[in-house]
């Protein structure tokens, strides 16, 4: 309905309201678009416990690819039809997510015969006598030892004042305890959770920030080569405009892409080294999303021509995407699967907080500017 309703407001059938009327449709897709890519990252958290990185990596890296497929779809198709380009998407997309309910669930898991375990914890039965079939209260749960698994968790296990984080694996398993909290209550209580939400945000914001403005940097960037820049562009150099455009969201699709699968396949790796090759948390990988934020931005303050772009896109992409890559699990480990869709769907209001706030920023600057050069836009 969203992108359908944007094709139908491109083609003017809602004047004079298509100011609201894109802004309603937009909200639409920004729904629909979160709850297929919530649904598929938490059938999977709870589908894999072992590797699960990649796991969830690989949806969360095709989410990110989608848009180098269909920036290659407008170019080759639809050039100069935005209207068909729109309604074209939203049958894609739309009929994707559709199809996706038959096959989206999550699967019981499967024990042996000889096995009867919960995520590597065994029953243990205190001696005495043989207890009623439908009692449950002598049934403790121990985990056996030297075999970490998935479960356990990457802080130490401790009390706190400050939530549930610090609790041991077995006792989200023990019917007697306490349910540990989620959603608001664990952002509330929680000061590990707070501090992961603000990392998320600060990490997120530049590059969704690129991302959204990436078109008026190329625009500024481009037509202060002309001739006369405050002449409005020809229709060649609206289609090379366009082009340029969609060049760039396919190398920052292609780069988030790579960094969401190969971050999720790393942090496994690195989590499973144990001391034997890296024995390093997924935490650290937030640290390798920063430096190459950090180094997009750094090479976007010098870009003077539209090919140094090039360079900012691929570090943006990179960075962006490895937040993605890792965040998602390192939630499913630190908060429990059990509650992993509320968790994370709390947590992703960060990005959407950063990407506003520096937005914000981005465009104050570029007005500012805008009204030194006495125009509506920025030139160089």
């Amino acid at each position: 309905m969203g992108y359908a309703g944007l094709s139908l407001t491109y083609a003017g059938m809602f004047k004079p309201y298509g100011f609201f009327t894109a802004f309603l449709f937009l909200v639409l897709i920004g729904m629909g678009s979160q709850a297929g890519f919530m649904t598929a990252v938490s059938t999977n958290a709870h589908n894999f416990q072992s590797a699960r990185g990649l796991a969830m990596g690989i949806p969360i890296g095709a989410f990110g690819l989608s848009a180098l497929l269909f920036a290659q779809i407008n170019n080759i198709l639809f050039n100069d039809d935005t209207r068909g380009f729109l309604l074209f998407v939203s049958l894609a997309i739309g009929s994707t997510i559709l199809v996706s309910l038959l096959f989206l669930r999550v699967f019981p898991a499967h024990h042996s015969p000889t096995e009867p375990t919960v995520n590597a914890e065994i029953a243990v039965v205190h001696p005495g006598p043989e207890p009623d079939c439908n009692t449950t209260d002598d049934v403790m749960t121990e985990r056996r030892p030297n075999e970490p698994t998935e479960h356990d968790r990457l802080l130490p296990a401790k009390t706190t004042n400050h939530g549930s984080i610090n609790q041991s694996t077995d006792s989200l398993h023990n019917s007697n305890s306490p349910v540990p909290p989620s959603g608001p209550a664990l952002f509330r209580t929680n000061t590990v959770a707070q501090l992961l939400m603000i990392s998320i945000m600060l990490l997120s914001g530049p590059g969704l920030m690129y991302v959204s403005n990436a078109g008026n940097v190329i625009r500024s960037i481009y037509r202060a080569h002309l001739d006369d820049p405050s002449v409005p562009p020809t229709d060649e150099e609206l289609l090379q405009l366009q082009q340029l455009q969609n060049y760039h969201v396919s190398l920052i699709s292609l780069c988030s892409c790579l960094g969401r699968v190969s971050t999720g396949l790393l942090s496994d790796m690195g989590k499973r080294g144990q001391g034997q090759w890296w024995g390093s948390r997924r935490i650290g990988f937030l640290l390798y999303a920063g430096v190459c934020v950090w180094l997009g931005q750094t090479f976007g303050a010098n870009v003077h021509s539209i090919s140094d772009l090039a360079v900012v896109s691929a570090f943006v992409g990179l960075g962006y995407g490895s937040v993605f890559g890792v965040a998602p699990t390192i939630v499913s480990e630190w908060f429990g699967v059990s509650h992993f869709g509320t968790n994370w769907g709390w947590i992703s209001i960060a990005p959407a907080l950063g990407g506003q706030v520096f937005s914000l920023i981005f465009g104050y600057l570029y007005d500012r500017e805008a009204q030194h050069e006495h125009t509506l836009e920025c030139f160089g």
